[in-house]
């Protein structure tokens, strides 16, 4: 799957589902895919890749969330602050 098939409209979601699908799928290929590997392939920078791996994984466990934002910054921002809520809940004796 190259560039062309991430163009057009589509939501920030939709395109984080793809990435994680691509991702996915290519991982499953073979040995040594990484991130930078998907990120090249699609013309993206890792960051961006990351960010969309990032929300795609957390919309199995937050999707009705996730998808009220209109944005993916929002999400984003909603991801970190769970993290670090869930960070500072976390207690070793």
């Amino acid at each position: 799957m190259g560039r062309s098939e991430f163009l057009g409209k589509r939501t920030w979601i939709d395109r984080a589902i793809q990435t994680y699908n691509y991702h996915c799928s290519k991982l499953r290929e073979g040995e040594g895919w990484i991130i930078t590997d998907t990120a090249r392939a699609l013309k993206r920078s890792t960051g961006s890749v990351g960010e969309d791996l990032l929300i795609a994984s957390w919309l199995k466990m937050y999707g009705n969330k996730i998808r009220e934002f209109k944005y993916a910054y929002q999400a984003l921002e909603f991801i970190r602050n769970k993290k670090r809520q869930m960070m500072t809940e976390i207690h070793l004796d």
